[in-house]
């Protein structure tokens, strides 16, 4: 499974916004690959195996971060992923 989706596609995925899947492309975060179109345009594309994994990764901070909150423990906010 190679599918690429688009950065809307991806935000549409993430329930975020278009711009905010160029700013994890740009800060390296989500992974993806540029091509160039017919129109002469660059565009972001990212693997439908990425955005997956992206999805884990948040989500396994989010537990972690949980399970700190529940110790008593500091956990640190954002997300690093």
């Amino acid at each position: 499974m190679n599918e690429l989706l688009t950065t809307n596609e991806t935000a549409e995925i993430l329930g975020i916004s278009p711009t905010a899947v160029a700013n994890l492309l740009r800060d390296k975060k989500l992974p993806g690959v540029k091509k160039r179109g017919d129109d002469g345009i660059d565009r972001w594309f990212i693997r439908r195996e990425d955005v997956a994994l992206y999805c884990a990764g948040l989500a396994i901070f989010n537990m972690l971060q949980h399970k700190a909150r529940i110790r008593g423990q500091a956990a640190e906010e954002g997300v690093p992923l």
